[in-house]
């Protein structure tokens, strides 16, 4: 019997395929997901597979945005610089000073300087109205974006031109670039004023001083008696004016009277020869008489500023309005005098003189 030999030789041959930059592999399959054929790169060029493409991209929240009253996720790549939502902001009514404004202070909830901030208002809780504050501080339908400084930053600003006696409510949103817009903040709310205006005269007291002068007869709210008097003799009464109001534009009390001081027969007590616009100095010799006023308003808002500064400045009085107190702005309780002066001399007829003098206060709304 012949014996046959089987010789078996086994090669083995290690194959080495290297491709730089790439990693193939088998199917990915979780309960979740299945990638069928995927393929990595390591990051900066083309990635491909029978299944996708992907171009040096990051990863980025697909469908629609996500939002509440505290976040808001956008769709498409994540933001580079993202902000926070600011936080509550502060609404005020200016102590009821201005009838039609309201101070606002927005705040940052921490994000940086060159973040963007926008405000919007409503009148309605956002029921369904929403507007926006604007650049000069006014409402306006246009979305307004500025910086935290350029919203008047830690001291806020002031609202104008709105609605009097009218609730408001704002509220803040922010961005670093246009596909960064945040959610709102929490709201903040508070009602203008009811315009207002008060103008209470009262009397003063003999013995008084006043603007350089000492009152020697005591007045009430409704009358300046000057009482009988001698030739030569000086009297000196006055009233006070306290005027308050929201106006925006402030006030103005002028005064006129109906006629001169006059006599029952005709006859009348001449006025000083100083006038509103520029009132002199007392006379230094009354033949006849001499009656006047000055007011402690010393900086009036028409003619020239600063004319009654000097004590002794006297104007005529006038069947004429003429302004004696003002102020260009809303006024908590401003107080000015008017200072009444009569003198006669020995040439004036003896009688009964008086004349009527009328307030008159205007505030601009």
């Amino acid at each position: 019997m012949k014996l046959q030999k089987q010789i078996i030789i086994i090669l083995a041959i290690s194959l080495i395929w290297s491709l730089p930059g790439k990693l193939f592999g088998q199917s990915l399959v979780s309960p979740n997901y299945r990638l069928e054929n995927p393929e990595f790169d390591t990051g900066g060029g083309l990635a491909t597979s029978t299944n996708y493409q992907s171009q040096s991209s990051l990863g980025g929240i697909g469908q629609a945005s996500s939002s509440s009253a505290n976040y808001k996720v956008t769709p498409g790549f994540e933001a580079e610089s993202y902000p926070g939502i600011p936080g509550q902001p502060t609404l005020t009514n200016t102590g009821g000073n201005m009838y039609n404004t309201l101070d606002f202070v927005i705040k940052t909830g921490g994000d940086k300087s060159d973040v963007n901030y926008a405000i919007a208002i409503s009148a309605d809780n956002f029921a369904s109205t929403t507007n926006f504050v604007q650049a000069d501080d006014t409402v306006g339908t246009s979305t307004v974006w500025q910086t935290y400084t350029a919203w008047g930053g830690s001291a806020g600003q002031r609202l104008v031109s709105l609605v009097y006696n009218t609730p408001y409510t704002i509220k803040v949103k922010a961005r670093y670039g246009p596909d960064s817009e945040t959610g709102y903040s929490l709201t903040a709310a508070a009602s203008t004023s009811l315009p207002t205006l008060s103008v209470v005269i009262s009397g003063v007291n003999s013995d008084t001083a006043i603007a350089g002068q000492t009152t020697n007869i005591t007045t009430t709210a409704t009358s300046v008696s000057f009482s009988a008097f001698s030739s030569g003799q000086i009297k000196v009464g006055a009233q006070q004016v306290t005027v308050t109001t929201n106006a925006n534009g402030g006030y103005s009390v002028g005064l006129y009277e109906d006629h001169d001081l006059m006599s029952s027969s005709g006859a009348i007590i001449p006025a000083v020869s100083g006038s509103n616009a520029s009132p002199v100095s007392w006379p230094a010799v009354v033949t006849t008489g001499a009656f006047g006023y000055h007011t402690t308003d010393a900086a009036l808002c028409s003619g020239l500023a600063g004319r009654f500064s000097a004590n002794d400045t006297y104007a005529a009085v006038s069947t004429t309005l003429y302004e004696v107190a003002c102020n260009t702005g809303p006024a908590n309780g401003d107080v000015n005098s008017l200072v009444y002066k009569v003198q006669t001399g020995n040439l004036e007829a003896a009688g009964f003189y008086n004349n009527k003098i009328i307030y008159v206060t205007t505030a601009s709304y």
